[in-house]
């Protein structure tokens, strides 16, 4: 079996290109035969990458792409619209819905739009939402519930030394002198009712833990901050004139990730944080708890085994929720040390076995991967 992805890869790191540059070693571990096209137009021979080009360019080169299956990443809304054309001209396909996207795209497009998207994906051989609300949304929507399933996005880190000596001194010297060091991290996202992933409410949470004393400290792995847009990148600015003003600096480290990994930091932290306010599992926290991590997150949706739920929005909540661990933090530590975090790649290598009719090959003990 031929397996053809289509989404990015790293740099830089998001969610999307974690998961597929992740399932990629995966595959490479079980001397698969993969091709990836990357929407960040990089090329590496040994990494089996191909550059996508536009977008335009690359829809057109579609239907000449050989493969015995095709699986798309991509939030684009025109490739969506799209792959039931490839599907009728007999490529086999498959699309993963990553966080929100599909739900968003369906409730602001047109009546038409909407009616051609919903077109399209129903002509796909099989639908993965890393979400149980949009799986459920497909469902209600008329789509064969045996060509749906939930599985998140979460496959568990290959622990490389050259992931901690990427992330920057300063960074390393503000993770050791903090007493409890608490780690989020995500984009700068603006809704309607706040930011998305909760940077506000860690500032203010932030505020309200300084009588707590010791040396607590906040970093926030701060993603895609050179693609922010303007009304993006004027919040981000107040965010940090803000810190400055209740004389935070010391306290509150933005760190612009843009090719490191998140489990160096997780390793040497206390906390993960997770605020979200619209979510669709949160790998990050299963990462957190796969390095004995404990982790706090928003109810907006499932969460990973051993999550603190808190409600979303409430910063009294919140910080009620953090002091508890700090109190109780040898407690904390030992109910999440327990907790086997489920790696979803077997689940993937399923669906393709199923799809092409054809085994993959058990992983090579050559190049297993060099997890935990």
């Amino acid at each position: 079996m031929k397996l053809i992805l289509v989404g990015p890869v790293p740099p830089p790191i998001g969610g999307i290109s974690i998961h597929i540059q992740r399932l990629a070693e995966v595959l490479r571990a079980r001397q698969a035969d993969y091709v990836i096209y990357n929407e960040a137009n990089v090329a590496d021979a040994e990494r089996q990458m191909l550059p996508m080009g536009s977008y335009k360019t690359f829809l057109l080169k579609i239907p000449f792409i050989q493969g015995d299956l095709i699986h798309f990443h991509s939030i684009d809304l025109r490739i969506r619209i799209l792959l039931g054309v490839y599907k009728v001209l007999g490529k086999r396909i498959m699309l993963t819905v990553h966080g929100d996207s599909l739900s968003q795209q369906l409730q602001q497009s047109s009546p038409l739009t909407k009616k051609l998207l919903l077109g399209s994906l129903k002509r796909l051989d099989y639908i993965i939402c890393v979400s149980e609300t949009t799986t459920q949304m497909l469902l209600q929507l008329g789509f064969h519930p045996d060509r749906v399933r939930t599985i998140p996005a979460y496959i568990h880190p290959v622990e490389c030394i050259d992931d901690a000596l990427k992330i920057p001194p300063e960074v390393h010297r503000f993770m050791e002198q903090a007493d409890f060091l608490i780690a989020a991290n995500g984009f700068v996202r603006l809704l309607q009712d706040g930011d998305l992933y909760g940077i506000e409410l860690l500032v203010e949470m932030m505020k309200e833990l300084v009588d707590n004393g010791g040396a607590v400290r906040l970093l926030f792995a701060m993603l895609g901050a050179a693609d922010q847009s303007a009304e993006e990148r004027a919040y981000y600015d107040r965010l940090k004139r803000r810190i400055a003003d209740d004389g935070l600096s010391e306290r509150i480290l933005f760190y612009e990730a843009v090719d490191t990994e998140l489990y160096p930091l997780l390793k040497k932290s206390h906390l993960f944080i997770r605020p979200t306010r619209l979510d669709g599992f949160g790998v990050s926290i299963a990462e957190a708890v796969h390095f004995n991590v404990p982790a706090i997150a928003s109810d907006v949706c499932r969460r990973p085994e051993g999550t603190i739920l808190f409600e979303s929005g409430d910063l009294p909540g919140l910080v009620r929720q953090v002091r508890q661990v700090m109190h109780n933090y040898n407690t904390c530590k030992e109910a999440v040390t327990g907790i086997v975090t489920t790696d979803y790649a077997a689940d993937l290598i399923g669906i393709y076995d199923k799809l092409s009719g054809e085994r993959m090959p058990a992983e090579s003990k050559g190049i297993a991967r060099a997890n935990r």
